[in-house]
């Protein structure tokens, strides 16, 4: 008889401490050869050597633990029991083709299934199991039996086996069991028939599955589907633009430049330029909205087709605050953040905390292409990070396209400077036109509210585009936002001005002539005004006679507002009213446009940046500044008429004059201060 032991412990013995198998040298004689393994008390490798146990086919297979008493038994070969019941026997299937007709009965399958029968051994001290497992028997003892024991309940083993072999036969007992035959739909769907606890099962199947089929949409669309088509459509524009350009000709490449800018505008009229940066994937036309405002980017997600997309835009789109074009003092750029590393998320790359002088010494300067100007070199003087939300603390206002004065300007410019992870060797002076490239940023939050930003200036007329990167260094003290310095410490540096800075002499960047004219506090979008606006004029006083009068103080008493409806460019209505004094809204009717339907909703109150959200049952508002009211609409789609049959057709109408079909209308913008990537 081969006898194979498997001893379980919580801590194995190295191989030359031998001294416990005594107890199994007295199962050894003339018949039996004994084999003894020791392994960890776990389910899942007892399972794996009781496999490997199979294969070898011992007579007997020796488990030896701790077993206090039946429930312990049954943690540990519940599981292994049912693994090997399956494997000597299959369910038949039970499976209908097709639909189930109208009325038609479930059938059903009637199979019996073998039950493993555990046998229960009495001893002096515990008690041991023995059970057929996979026709080689298993005797479970508890370690603590003496080998005198042990050796009697393995001549009891199949002496136990053949007395029960009429009831039990090969250890085994029959449970008949019945099985629906159901179809597809029935399989997986809940049914009338169907008990309690499986409709349950199914419910929470199915609920399963479509969270797996949205999850895997949204992973394979936002991964593949989103990067391949906005691949395909830059790379269409970008085929037109460079299409020739390795003509030597120096005259041949700007008839090609002109013409490539040509079928540019054909495709679109609002490509204005086209930007690139070596050594990135920023190499895109730049496209302008002229009617742009605060409330609406229009190319926030549209692409140079003017197709609109939520998941995400080929476009780099100027602000509205540069409101003269690629000839604005600072051109603002804005471009998505994108997963697939496209638009303008190599930005990044010049910095996160702090700066990547190495991708800075790479990519120093930044090229413009224009119909009319050719392609200009700009040279970039700052790499910062700034918040645009007050809830990261205060910021830096940096989307200022025009500038009052030269003194404003250098401001500006000094305030760049200062929060410049890299101190770019670059001069800068009032003359400078300045280029900025804007995109989203998660070192602080969701990106939603936290910006990377990269400055550069207009390379001078006759000046070389070469940067001495070499005397380029890291800026171990640049002005971070304050949420910066509270994460991670520090103390925030005192921010000077331009002029204050001059007069000291530190400004080695500076070279121009500064005339020190003008105020320097630079223009804001983002001041909220607190209360209404005032103006006081002086008191003025007279030589004291019998009745003195007291100093008079004029204030602003009216306010403008503004009623916004279908078009948010235009106002329907601008009206002059007392501060403080109650305006009624005017009502304002459903409309239909484009197979659409736009009930009004509610209003929305701006003033300054700040918007508040007002309540659709709200007739009248109190106006403490100027005010514009914006009406909101929800988009309803109108069912299309059914045609009507032949029969009751009637008699066909006059045609009338041909008319252009009108654009179907555009999903609503979201409602944004700033472009969000």
């Amino acid at each position: 008889m081969n006898i194979l032991v498997l001893s379980l412990t919580k801590k194995l013995r190295k191989p030359d401490k031998t001294e416990y198998l005594d107890k199994f040298e007295a199962l050894k004689s003339d018949s039996r050869s004994v084999e003894v393994k020791e392994i960890f008390d776990n389910a899942v490798l007892l399972e794996h050597e009781l496999k490997k146990a199979a294969k070898a086919k011992p007579d007997l297979i020796i488990v030896s633990g701790r077993l206090k008493n039946e429930n312990a038994f049954r943690q540990r070969f519940a599981f292994i029991i049912r693994n090997a019941e399956r494997k000597i026997q299959s369910v038949p299937k039970a499976k209908k083709k097709g639909f189930r007709k109208k009325g038609e009965e479930i059938k059903t399958v009637s199979y019996s299934r073998k039950k493993t029968h555990v046998f229960t051994l009495e001893t002096d001290a515990k008690p041991a199991y023995t059970f057929n497992l996979g026709g080689i028997p298993l005797l479970s003892v508890d370690k603590k039996l003496s080998g005198k024991e042990l050796s009697r309940l393995i001549d009891r083993v199949g002496t136990v086996f053949e007395e029960n072999s009429e009831a039990y036969p090969d250890g085994y007992s029959e449970i008949q069991k019945s099985k629906r035959v159901l179809t597809f739909f029935e399989r997986h769907f809940p049914i009338r028939s169907d008990s309690h606890n499986e409709k349950i099962r199914k419910s929470a199947m199915l609920a399963a599955l479509c969270v797996f089929v949205v999850a895997a949409y949204i992973f394979v669309n936002n991964m593949f589907i989103i990067p391949m088509h906005n691949s395909a459509i830059i790379s269409d524009i970008q085929t037109i633009f460079y299409e020739g350009t390795d003509s030597k000709s120096g005259s041949d490449k700007n008839k090609i430049a002109e013409r490539n800018w040509n079928k540019l505008e054909k495709i679109n009229k609002e490509i204005v330029g086209w930007v690139k940066i070596n050594n990135t994937k920023i190499d895109y036309p730049i496209l302008w909205h002229k009617e742009d405002t605060a409330d609406s980017q229009y190319y926030l997600w549209r692409n140079y087709n003017q197709e609109y997309y939520q998941g995400g835009t080929t476009s780099i789109f100027m602000d509205w605050r540069s409101k003269k074009g690629m000839n604005s003092r600072n051109v603002i750029l804005h471009g998505h953040h994108m997963e697939d590393g496209s638009m303008f998320t190599d930005l990044l790359k010049y910095g996160s905390t702090s700066g990547n002088l190495e991708f800075y010494k790479k990519s120093p300067v930044v090229y413009i292409s224009t119909k009319k100007g050719g392609t200009v070199p700009y040279k970039i003087i700052s790499v910062f990070k700034s918040n645009v939300d007050s809830s990261l603390g205060e910021y830096f206002d940096f989307y200022c396209g025009s500038f009052k004065n030269d003194a404003q300007y250098l401001n500006y410019i000094y305030n760049l400077r200062i929060r410049s992870l890299i101190n770019c060797p670059v001069s800068v002076n009032e003359k400078d036109q300045l280029l900025s490239l804007v995109t989203c940023s998660y070192e602080f939050g969701d990106g939603s509210n936290f910006r990377t930003c990269i400055v550069a200036r207009k390379c001078r007329k006759g000046e070389s585009a070469e940067v001495d990167t070499g005397s380029a260094s890291l800026n171990k003290n640049a002005v971070w936002p304050q949420c910066y310095y509270s994460r991670y410490g520090g103390t925030r540096p005192t921010v000077s001005t331009f002029r204050t800075e001059y007069k000291k002499g530190k400004l080695s960047w500076y070279d121009g002539n500064y005339s020190g004219k003008g105020s320097e506090q630079l223009p804001t979008s983002y001041t909220i005004p607190t209360e209404p606006p005032t103006e006081t004029t002086k008191a003025t006083t007279k030589p004291k006679t019998s009745s003195s009068t007291s100093s008079k103080v004029k204030k602003k008493t009216t306010c403008k507002v503004s009623i916004f409806t279908r078009d948010y460019n235009k106002a329907v209505k601008t009206k002059t009213v007392k501060i403080n004094s109650s305006f009624k809204l005017p009502k304002v009717k459903t409309y239909t446009k484009n197979g659409y339907r736009f009930v009004f909703k509610n209003w929305v109150a701006r003033y300054g940046s700040k918007s508040t959200k007002l309540s659709s049952s709200v007739t009248k508002v109190v106006v403490e500044t100027d005010t514009r009211l914006y009406a909101k609409y929800k988009r309803i789609k109108l069912k299309k008429a059914t045609p009507t049959s032949p029969t009751s057709a009637t008699k066909p109408t006059k045609p009338t004059k041909a008319t252009e079909p009108e654009k179907p209308e555009e999903p609503e913008e979201p409602d944004v201060t700033e472009p969000a990537a």
